[in-house]
């Protein structure tokens, strides 16, 4: 039986990474720096903490949902994933390099795709309806809707340390993969 898509973690020591859940077996750990800058920004939130809260948890989800986008594609893919690790600005999904370029590429998009299927939604609201009365929803709608495309489209970049750096590869290796199952079904002479 397949483990729940999302488990708390049950509490343990403070450490450089912490657990602090697990997504579909693999445990999800924030670095130490994160709770740090979350502290310090709500000392200064002044008359607004419940809206710092807030746009730090959309924050810390976007960066979730990006790598669990990668966790998924990754297993679709046959890939072990060792954990995902969040950091104040970034997140990194661990697993095991596929045996594949193709499958790399797919599981590079996978963040991305995340992101999109979350904020699309947002973003359609957003046009149709425009902005609540509500500062924490609009906080979330910002956050997770227009902000997340934007951070998807950054990290697109074909820059080294970006995903863009492998995912736009998958279209020389898909036109490579047809070439080759094309030349398979040709007759030999």
């Amino acid at each position: 039986m397949p483990p729940p898509f999302i488990q708390l973690a049950k509490p343990r020591e403070f450490a450089a990474l912490t657990r602090v859940l697990r997504i579909k077996g693999v445990d999800v750990n924030v670095h130490w720096t994160v709770f740090l800058v979350a502290g310090i920004m709500l000392l200064n939130a002044g008359r607004k903490p419940v809206m710092t809260l807030v746009a730090l948890l959309a924050y810390m989800s976007l960066l979730l949902i990006h790598e669990t986008g990668h966790l998924i594609a990754a297993q679709r893919r046959w890939s072990r994933v060792e954990e995902i690790r969040l950091y104040p600005i970034l997140g990194k999904c661990i697993f095991q390099v596929p045996w594949s370029r193709f499958d790399h590429c797919i599981i590079a998009w996978g963040g991305v795709i995340a992101q999109a299927i979350v904020a699309i939604p947002l973003l359609a609201w957003l046009y149709f309806f425009g902005y609540t009365r509500f500062s924490a929803v609009n906080d979330i709608l910002a956050i997770l809707g227009g902000y997340s495309m934007c951070v998807a489209a950054f990290n697109l970049l074909p820059i080294p340390g970006l995903d863009g750096s492998i995912a736009w590869s998958i279209v020389p290796e898909y036109l490579r993969r047809r070439r080759t199952q094309a030349a398979r079904k040709r007759p030999r002479a």
